[in-house]
């Protein structure tokens, strides 16, 4: 009886005449990988907090009570959201997990809020010195114009994507929290 030759499995097996390695082992499995996003939010917080306190304070104070109060809601809100972050990451599971993810969501709702009116306020100043003090106005309503855009940068992007984090699935699995469920 002869015996047939089978064919190799692989190309690389075909060119070899070597017998084809096995597979490597699967490297031992750590348990589930752990989402660091909470404690690099917590710190982005806490580290913007304390730069718009400075700033706030000390580099550009403001003389009106309104508009000093509105610019110190910035440090307050971005410290909500950290401390609420932080709290509901180690509190994971625990009761008062929940109530500190909402003050999170309320801290970055709040400075999303405040940036609204930054840039109504802005905006609004933009308008009025275009209108009334002509090709000088305009000059300074461009200026204006671009402290807006960076408004949007420096203060608006960390609670929306903050946000986007606590209220999505990855956010509320870090958290603990059930997920939300799918609308029938």
């Amino acid at each position: 009886m002869a015996k047939k030759k089978r064919p190799p499995a692989t190309r690389a097996a075909a060119r070899t005449s070597k017998p084809a390695a096995a597979a490597p082992a699967a490297p031992p499995s750590t348990g589930p990988r752990r989402d660091a996003r909470p404690y690099v939010y917590v710190a982005l917080d806490l580290v913007f907090a304390a730069v718009y306190a400075v700033v706030v304070t000390k580099l550009a104070p403001n003389r009106h009570a309104w508009a000093q109060t509105l610019l110190l809601g910035l440090p307050v809100a971005a410290f909500l959201m950290g401390a609420g972050t932080l709290v509901a990451r180690l509190g994971r599971g625990t009761p008062w997990a929940r109530r500190a993810w909402w003050l999170a969501i309320g801290g970055a709702a709040l400075q999303i809020l405040l940036t609204v009116v930054l840039l109504g306020l802005l905006l609004a100043s933009a308008a009025f010195l275009s209108g009334v003090y002509g090709a000088f106005g305009k000059a300074a309503a461009s200026g204006m114009l671009a402290a807006a855009a960076i408004i949007v940068e420096i203060v608006g992007l960390l609670p929306v994507f903050q946000l986007s984090y606590l209220l999505g699935r990855g956010g509320r699995r870090a958290f603990g929290l059930t997920p939300r469920q799918a609308a029938a």
